[in-house]
């Protein structure tokens, strides 16, 4: 009876050894057949055990990583910032928190590649934690695969910016052009205006002249007419002076900016009934033609949105150079613009009037602020002048 006892015990513990040499045999086929670098450490990070993978593809020999701590193995040594982060892993992954990253490694020849490594703890069948399983994938190929199409991505985003940095300076030299021809065909119907058209008015005026010497021999309905016709006459003859003035002043081209701007303001107030104060330079030098133009025009709008919107009674231009900049700034005490179409590409500040400001500035190299609350608007543009003459002084 004992006996038999005896070789039941026997039995059953040459069948768990069976087991688990067979058990340690398939782990060890899986260990070593699988694709990926996998090892087996010890809780303090001593290098228990690596896979044929691992060693075969990094050119190591097991003698040259087994019983090292694991962060002092070949694949980490030569790179301290990588060798701190392994460090802190093993400790991280021995208190039971899983750790994955991708990091560079070394091969057995120096070379630097990078690996998808991750550490995880091993539990026995109650739980604690016995053993530590570092593994990783060779990514190389792939980030440089990735690289390579981020390179080609950044290189197409370089083309097609460079494309629209192209298509933008033609838009701006196309609506400079435009800008140009507008100003052209202004100074071209001023001229119109005032010689050709203004003329015949002046050439009717004295025919009504000659017809109201001899108003006399008219009867009463006719004699009226006369006159009549004669204050129309007159009162032609200003609009279209005014007219051919507001296409193209002649002072700007006779006698410069300041004085064409001092004339605008005051026909402007006293057809708008708006207090305009200007401060100019008194000694403004003559500028570039296309400076002074742009300042006008400028101007021009500032005042006619003013008047259109803004509601306000009083207004403001000064004109001042600062360094190597004239500035223009154009101030009212109205209702303001509403905040919605302070916005970038709203209605406001996209509109015919402040493109065709922002256009003609950033032609000539200037820019446009504008700021605008319930207490009224200031429009401020600015020019730079390295190659135009300016003298600042009272207005």
């Amino acid at each position: 009876m004992e006996v038999t006892e005896q070789q039941r015990i026997a039995e059953r513990e040459r069948q768990l050894i069976a087991e688990a040499v067979e058990a340690t045999a398939k782990f060890r086929a899986i260990f070593d057949q699988s694709s990926i670098f996998a090892g087996i450490m010890s809780l303090d990070g001593t290098v228990i055990d690596a896979n044929r993978t691992c060693l075969e593809a990094c050119g190591y020999r097991a003698e040259e990583v087994l019983g090292l701590l694991f962060w002092e193995t070949p694949w980490w040594r030569i790179n301290p910032e990588v060798q701190a982060k392994i460090r802190a892993a093993t400790f991280q992954a021995a208190q039971g928190e899983p750790y994955r990253a991708e990091l560079p490694y070394h091969l057995a020849d120096g070379t630097e590649r990078e690996v998808d490594f991750a550490l995880h703890p091993i539990r026995d069948a109650q739980g604690k934690i016995i053993f530590l399983h570092p593994t990783g994938s060779d990514i190389t190929h792939r980030k440089q695969e990735l690289r390579n199409v981020r390179a080609e991505l950044e290189k197409r985003v370089e083309e097609r910016t460079a494309e629209l940095n192209q298509a933008n300076r033609n838009l701006r030299d196309l609506s400079a052009r435009l800008l140009h021809i507008r100003d052209q065909e202004s100074r071209r119907l001023a001229r119109e205006l005032h010689d050709s058209v203004g003329q015949l008015v002046a050439a009717i005026s004295m025919n009504i002249g000659t017809v109201r010497a001899q108003a006399h021999k008219l009867d009463e309905t006719g004699a009226r007419a006369v006159e009549e016709n004669a204050v129309l006459v007159q009162q032609i003859s200003a609009e279209i002076r005014t007219l051919s003035h507001l296409l193209h002043p002649p002072l700007l081209d006779e006698l410069g900016l300041a004085s064409a701007l001092r004339w605008y303001v005051e026909e402007f107030s006293q057809r708008s009934q708006i207090k305009v104060a200007m401060e100019i330079p008194s000694e403004l030098g003559r500028l570039p033609t296309e400076v002074e133009t742009a300042i006008f025009r400028i101007t021009q709008e500032c005042l006619t949105n003013m008047h259109r919107h803004s509601a306000s009674k009083t207004a403001s231009i000064r004109i001042h150079a600062e360094g190597s900049s004239l500035i223009l700034e154009a101030r009212d005490s109205g209702k303001g613009i509403p905040p919605e179409k302070l916005r970038p590409g709203s209605y406001g500040l996209s509109g015919v009037g402040f493109r065709g400001m922002i256009e003609r500035l950033r032609y000539l190299g200037g820019d446009l602020t504008v700021h605008s609350d319930s207490h009224g608007t200031v429009v401020t543009a600015t020019l730079p002048l390295e190659h135009a003459s300016s003298a600042s002084g009272g207005g």
